[in-house]
């Protein structure tokens, strides 16, 4: 990775620093020469270049996200499917993933999850509008900026709602613990499978940890599967009712009982932002048995062991009666205090002061019943593993030291676990992205390399560094190496980019390789090839498939000046003179004959069309225009009964008496209500 940093992409794109390393790609802040801002680079990683799934998947984040524009949601400047290096330019982000963020403060307040889970909702709404599935979200997939604005990212297994789901080439899947039940078992995902990972991502949020956690992968998937996590109620007991409802649904293994989109429950959120005691009571009368193709997967994960699943009645009491009961008991104990308090007040000894110590550093065990401090009443907040401090030492506390504050005062502390150590598993043989996904879920980071090995399938893991068995701590690097397929051929794949696509197909068909073209919108020329997917000089084998992106000429279009002649002695006054193409209105503008007798336009089109110029709604001049050519003649002349003549005087005889004698015509469709006016057209004299 040292070769890039410094290098510039393109001429624009200057490498600073890496600031992020996956499985497939490697992320760079960068500076755009250009637009004088700084980027970041997502670049595919070298020994991917030949692998078509990583191709497909890296190609497609970039196809996702550039049709979407939303503030929460990251945003796509530029691609490059070209050369040696193959990256994708997107907005730079100076912040944390919300993963780094729940990690580091536990659970939630239920006020900071609905403004983040808010912002999620209405990323998701405007990718499902625009028919996106986004299928894999999660909480390391989010990213939280300073100002608590939130960013969805890492679409690269997003697919398109109307996208038959076996063109794939895969069943590809988002992270195990927060995956929809359908998605486990290979089912087509839809919108509510978004809506179900949300569910879990809020579930996290409130509480600190997912509802599902496993050992290994399987087991996680399969508690997916049955369903049944912990309600929130019992694991956070002060959350309002509401928002449990609405975790509650959104999490619900049959899709039919969950919010069907991501609008119904941002309306759910915020009637219950609007009222936060409100009780949704949602029905579910009958909790289903698990779907047949559900059983069918669990019986794989479980080695096909038997699995029987009860048809249970679930009937959920009314909390009107508790609710009352609950508001008379605290009304009850507050007019106990009150009296208590009353009567009480003047006989109690006030206080002392004393100074807050320094608690951090400290063993908690050792200092707890120590006479100096057994006067704070302390409560450990949280236990959690830091790579700071050992176990049971004090690494921070709610309440500054050198503070006057009373000696009976709650101080609320954490303290370590130490730091964790694990063993890295034995990934010999499994695929690399099974691997990476173990890893990940274990808390290691990872990178890949690749070696030719003709023991190993391509694609699988040859070994690890530091090798299986070993202990390193928790959020240590392991390396893994990779096998690459060996390379038989000594053809070369050539640059085709820029010629037009017979030409192209010709070339690459005579080398052995299988052609297939997709059109897609561009300014370029049709049948201009704009990319190819194997880059150039990689090299190629008879019967592999290259696939190239090819204009269908839908922005293409040239331009030509036409010059508008006036008579000397038109009125002095303001007409819209409208543009059509073939009688459909193109540009508008306005013009005054009587100030200036001619005004130059320019026209832009493809092919050869008629063009057709109107004042105030009445035709005035017509033209042939040849825009490959980048002529035009005018085909019929002036209609000077178009304008008005100036008071006291009339129109000179055009040139041909049988033209000035016919009466004007409007053109076709003269009138378009939703042309909007364009700037004034240039004066000539």
């Amino acid at each position: 990775m040292d070769q890039y940093i410094g290098k510039t992409l393109n001429k624009r794109y200057e490498l600073r620093k890496l600031i992020g390393s996956g499985g497939m790609a490697n992320v760079f802040e960068a500076f755009d020469l250009v637009e004088e801002k700084v980027v970041a680079v997502k670049i595919l990683k070298q020994e991917y270049l030949t692998n078509e799934e990583f191709v497909r998947r890296f190609r497609n984040e970039s196809k996702v996200v550039s049709m979407l524009n939303h503030p929460n949601i990251v945003q796509v400047y530029d691609v490059n499917f070209t050369g040696a290096d193959q990256y994708i330019v997107m907005e730079y982000i100076d912040g944390i993933t919300l993963f780094q963020y729940i990690h580091h403060q536990g659970k939630l307040r239920w006020k900071d999850a609905l403004f983040f889970i808010t912002q999620v909702l209405k990323a998701l709404d405007h990718a499902h509008e625009h028919g996106v599935i986004h299928r894999d979200i999660k909480a390391q997939n989010i990213m939280l900026l300073r100002d608590g604005s939130i960013k969805v990212m890492d679409f690269g297994i997003a697919r398109f709602a109307r996208e038959d789901i076996r063109s794939m080439g895969d069943l590809a899947i988002g992270s195990v613990h927060y995956i929809s039940p359908e998605q486990t078992c290979g089912e087509e995902s839809d919108v509510k499978s978004d809506i179900y990972s949300v569910g879990i991502l809020l579930y996290e949020m409130l509480c600190g940890s997912v509802p599902f956690d496993g050992t290994t992968p399987e087991e996680v998937a399969l508690k997916h599967m049955k369903g049944g996590a912990i309600p929130l109620s019992q694991r956070v007991s002060d959350l309002p009712t509401g928002l449990c409802e609405i975790v509650e649904k959104a999490m619900q293994r049959d899709r039919n009982l969950r919010y069907r989109s991501a609008k119904e429950m941002l309306n759910a959120i915020d009637e219950f932002k609007q009222n936060p005691s409100i009780v949704f009571a949602y029905k579910y009368l009958m909790e289903e048995t698990v779907p047949e193709e559900y059983n069918r997967s669990v019986d794989v994960i479980q080695g096909n062991e038997e699995m029987q699943v009860e048809k249970k009645i679930v009937i959920k009491r009314s909390p009107t009666i508790s609710i009352l009961l609950g508001i008379a008991f605290a009304c009850g104990i507050t007019a106990i205090l009150v009296v208590l308090w009353f009567f009480y007040w003047n006989k109690e000894e006030k206080v002392p002061d004393t100074i807050m110590p320094n608690l951090v550093g400290s063993v908690y065990d050792e200092i707890k019943d120590m006479d100096e401090y057994k006067q704070f009443n302390f409560v450990i907040e949280e236990r959690a593993m830091t790579d700071e401090y050992p176990a049971g030492v004090i690494y921070e506390q709610n309440v500054q030291p050198g503070l006057k504050v009373k000696a009976d005062r709650t101080v609320k502390i954490k303290v370590s676990e130490g730091i964790t150590t694990i063993y890295v598993p034995d990934l010999t043989g499994k695929d690399v992205s099974e691997a990476e996904q173990i890893l990940y879920d274990m808390g290691l980071d990872y990178n890949i390399r690749t070696q030719l090995d003709e023991s190993v399938p391509p694609d699988c893991v040859i070994r690890s560094d530091p090798p299986a068995d070993t202990q390193v701590e928790k959020g240590s690097q392991v390396i893994l190496y990779v096998s690459r397929a060996v390379i038989s051929a000594s053809n070369k794949m050539p640059y085709v980019i820029g010629q037009k696509m017979e030409e192209a197909k010709s070339l690459l068909e005579s080398l052995g390789l299988v052609v297939e073209t997709e059109e897609i919108d561009s300014d370029q020329e049709p049948g201009t090839v704009l990319t190819q997917s194997i880059a150039r000089n990689e090299y190629i084998t008879e019967g592999d498939t290259v696939v190239l992106e090819v204009s269908n000429g839908s922005d293409y279009y040239k331009e030509i000046n036409l010059t508008v002649d006036f008579p000397s002695n038109a009125a002095n006054r303001e007409y819209s003179m409208v543009v059509y193409m073939d009688g459909e209105g193109t540009d508008s503008y306005t013009v005054n004959p009587g100030e200036h007798r001619r005004y130059m336009i320019v026209i832009k089109g493809n092919g050869t069309q008629t063009v057709t110029l109107s004042l105030d709604g009445v035709k005035y001049a017509e033209y042939k225009a040849d825009f490959e050519a980048g002529t035009i003649e005018q085909t019929e002349g002036y209609f000077y009964s178009a304008l008005e003549p100036e008071p006291g005087s009339s129109f000179e005889e055009s040139s041909s008496s049988e033209e000035s004698s016919q009466t004007p015509s409007a053109p076709p469709s003269v009138s378009d209500p939703n042309i909007v006016d364009r700037p004034d057209a240039s004066v000539v004299e």
